[in-house]
């Protein structure tokens, strides 16, 4: 592959523009932002560590703020530094823009000052010796040399310094005449370039004692043992088999793969827990640079004295075979065909499906942080345990021995002690509210909603709060009017959830001093979807995670008991998200608003709470609201009894205007209203069955329905019952208007004028009371009409209406029963008992 400039944006993050210079065929390297020295961030001995392997890169680059240097001579390209473009000598200012190469621009205001790269034409070394070109106008970047590079920020970018491509490419060669100029490179302290390790490799392959390379790998294993750094014990060893090989003693390819091998098993595992380890790919990487240091060494090396030392050191009659260690390739095969050695960087240079390789040697690479994570983690709660007692084995009949103890509730058939309560509610129910009535229940011991007993109990009750200002939860709090005010704590998280990361056990560890500090025996949540937030957890699959963590710092603060909050989904009635949402708390209390025919909630529409789970189950009931003190009532009565009590009303304020109608009329009537015909009949029903309404025979199989007398003023007086202390659970807002007051109204004046009166003077509230053209419409029935249908589509509204009542006044009185039992609905009823028999009576 041709050594080129990729196409690199100042925009570009770090670690995707060294990858992509690395596929370019540059060796890389991390270097200080500011003083942008080679051995800044890589140390001792950086020119071996330089390197194209995809994990090592993503080790230096990832997350780090390093800057980015290319390794300019052991890449094979040299470098013109130009610092002051006028003083350039004639022959490279004439190279410079014959040849034109990549150029990287250092000064916005100098587009000449730069960088210029040229390839190293073959059999040349080139060091950092600006030679016979003088020093006047900049440097020479050769072997042991480094240029910072797009898109790391330029030490002095307020002064106009940048790194930015002006042209980008392949890198051409070098121009004879100028290579000329400039020496040969006399600093071994550089590594070799890719071809020239290939060249050395392949032009040493004498093999006169090769069982002297056992010696070099036994001195490198035992350096190791010895705990010497690997890195430098690598150096060493692969310098002294290199001179070697040089010297004919035994194969540079041998000795390469056998030392690479040693390399990459001591680096698989750790030898004090605690000391890097690196996959197999990516220890072979780092070896290729010790290799091309090593190799570059030996330019200096005396080969014939190397002959002479060894002689002397080791007869020919010595055999080392025997300290080869176990699996050594007597005969490694050539250079040129490894895949998974020495020549693995070179082929991911030069490679055809190099997106792969990288893309592996990434997930290889995440694989083992994931294996080193799970088992830090392991050991990590291991050590926090300490020795773990497992549970008994408990035969059934001693198990079953042990009598039963009383449940017992911290509040009353709502909370059983020790447990883990979710307050699930819909938007904007006032869950904060009835969180208020819970402190204040809890710290003062008074009746949860005025219905629910409370234990006492020692310690403090802590409200986290992440939703509410702290203005807002301290004004609300205030309102509840709480008596001992020292039994209860408050901390307010919003704007401050990242100091409750409880993912992390030192601050759960944190967390659960404090609670345990304060003295904490129940702790309130509110609310849960604001932290999974803050720790990138999602609600539908993470919400797990966080339970596991908050329990743990429950436990270890000494916590018998909480409430955690959390929002239902804007369409259902259930705590959104994982199922571990409803399978982790004891107990799930439930707060909703009633739906309009539409199914949405209005602002003002009536709450309902119910609470259901382990030894718990509150049927729904209505909620009321007193805003002075934000106070809320458990009043009674669900969502069905009050469609039930509306379409009651409207049956008996129908009959109140038109006694002695059919039941086929009644139901036109309220179904007319907006009410269900199944909710209606069943409420017809029951009004008979109570006796507030009586039927007797009309014409032909019809049957009539009258209010009995001062039946009307009952069923109101009950109704007001159920209904007048129904508020909205917001603070500010006024009653619902209910069923009886829209009755009261219509009875206070007499027929005449509830026609006649304006609109405007009514209260209309759907689903419980007619309009005024039903009103009307009922007025003109007669008893005699009963059992004639209306036609479909409702009575005429546009008649006015009588000045008088045209009816006799005894039609408004229920007619004397000839017979005591009636049909309605196929079943038979009492009109002197109510009782109702499915069978006609005989």
């Amino acid at each position: 592959m041709t050594l080129h400039i990729p196409d690199i944006t100042p925009e570009q993050d770090t670690l995707s523009a060294a990858l992509a210079y690395a596929r370019a065929g540059w060796y890389v390297l991390p270097v200080n932002q500011q003083t942008k020295h080679a051995g800044s961030v890589l140390g001792k001995g950086w020119p071996a560590k330089s390197s194209r392997d995809v994990e090592t890169i993503i080790g230096w680059f990832a997350g780090q703020s390093h800057a980015l240097a290319l390794h300019v001579g052991r890449s094979g390209a040299v470098c013109f530094d130009v610092d002051r473009p006028a003083e350039l000598p004639p022959l490279l200012r004439a190279a410079l823009l014959t040849v034109p190469g990549p150029m990287q621009s250092t000064r916005e205001q100098d587009p000449d000052r730069g960088h210029y790269l040229y390839a190293v034409p073959d059999g040349r070394s080139l060091g950092n010796s600006n030679g016979q070109l003088g020093k006047s106008w900049g440097e020479v970047r050769g072997r042991n040399g480094i240029i910072v590079v797009s898109p790391s920020e330029h030490e002095k970018h307020a002064d106009g310094g940048r790194y930015e491509w002006t042209r980008t490419g392949p890198l051409p060669q070098l121009p004879q005449a100028l290579a000329e100029q400039l020496p040969y490179a006399s600093d071994a302290s550089d590594a070799a370039t890719d071809r020239e390790v290939k060249a050395f490799l392949n032009a040493h392959t004498a093999s006169a004692r090769p069982e002297l390379l056992a010696g070099v790998l036994t001195r490198f294993t035992t350096a190791v043992a010895a705990g010497e750094s690997r890195h430098a014990a690598a150096l060493s060893a692969a310098a002294w088999a290199m001179r070697e090989a040089a010297a004919g003693l035994y194969p540079a390819i041998t000795a390469a793969h056998a030392l690479q091998q040693a390399f990459v098993a001591a680096l698989a595992a750790s030898r004090d827990g605690v000391e890097r380890t690196l996959p197999a790919a990516q220890a072979r990487a780092e070896h290729l640079g010790i290799l091309a240091w090593a190799i570059a060494q030996t330019a200096q090396a005396d080969t014939a004295a190397v002959r002479d030392a060894v002689d002397e050191r080791a007869p020919r009659d010595d055999d080392f075979s025997d300290l080869l260690p176990p699996g050594h390739p007597q005969a490694p095969p050539p250079f040129e065909e490894d895949k998974s050695g020495v020549a693995a960087d070179e082929q991911s240079a030069d490679g055809v499906d190099l997106e792969a390789l990288a893309f592996e040697r990434e997930v290889s690479h995440e694989l083992h942080r994931i294996r080193v994570r799970e088992e830090a983690a392991r050991r990590a709660r291991k050590a926090r345990q300490g020795p773990i007692q497992r549970p008994r084995i408990v035969p059934l009949d001693e198990f079953l021995s042990i009598p039963d103890e009383p449940v017992a509730y911290r509040i009353d058939r709502l909370w059983p002690k020790g447990g883990r309560v979710v307050l699930s509610a819909q938007y904007k129910a006032g869950k904060t509210t009835i969180i208020g009535n819970l402190m204040r229940s809890l710290v003062d011991s008074q009746p949860f909603l005025d219905t629910f007993a409370v234990e006492p109990f020692a310690g403090k009750v802590v409200l986290l709060d992440d939703e509410l200002d702290e203005t807002m939860v301290r004004r609300w709090l205030r309102d509840q009017g709480i008596q001992h005010t020292p039994a209860a704590s408050v901390v307010s998280l919003r704007g401050r959830l990242s100091s409750f990361d409880l993912l992390d056990p030192e601050t759960r560890s944190e967390w659960a001093a404090d609670l345990r500090q304060a003295g904490a025996t129940v702790v309130v949540l509110d609310c849960l979807a604001p932290i999974l937030d803050s720790l990138g957890l999602s609600e539908d699959k993470e919400a797990g995670r966080f339970l596991v963590a908050f329990d743990e710092m429950l436990k270890e603060a000494g916590v018998q008991e909480a409430v955690l909050v959390h929002h239902m989904g804007h369409t259902g009635e259930r705590a959104r998200g994982a199922s571990r949402l409803r399978d982790w708390p004891d107990v799930e209390w439930r707060l909703v608003r009633e739906k309009n025919d539409d199914g949405e909630s209005e602002p003002n529409a009536p709450r309902y709470f119910s609470a259901f789970g382990r030894d718990v189950d509150i049927a729904e009931g209505l909620l009321s609201f007193d805003p002075p003190t934000r106070r809320l009532t458990l009043a009674g009565g669900s969502r069905k009894d009050a469609k039930h009590r509306g379409v009651s009303a409207a049956i008996v304020e129908f009959l109140t205007l038109s006694p002695g109608v059919s039941g086929r009329q009644i139901e036109d009537a309220y179904m007319a209203a907006g009410h269900d015909q199944k909710a209606g009949r069943a409420a017809l029903k029951a009004l008979v069955k109570e006796g507030h309404v009586k039927t007797s025979r009309g014409p032909g199989r019809a049957v009539l329905h009258w209010l009995v007398s001062d039946s009307a003023a009952s069923f109101d007086a009950s109704q007001d019952q159920n209904v007048s202390d129904v508020n909205n659970v917001f603070a500010g807002q006024g009653r619902c208007v209910s069923a009886s007051q829209d009755r009261v109204s219509i009875r206070e004046n007499d027929h005449s004028s509830a026609n006649s009166a304006s609109q405007d003077q009514r209260t209309k509230t759907p689903g419980h009371s007619f309009d005024a053209s039903a009103r009307r419409n009922a007025s003109t029935h007669r008893a005699g009409d009963a059992s004639v249908r209306p036609p479909k589509g409702g009575r005429r509204t546009d008649a006015s209406p009588p000045a008088h009542d045209p009816r006799d006044p005894h039609d408004l009185l229920p007619p004397t029963a000839t017979d005591e039992w009636i049909q309605i609905d196929g079943e038979w009823v009492n009109t002197e008992t109510a009782e109702i028999r499915t069978e006609e009576p005989r």
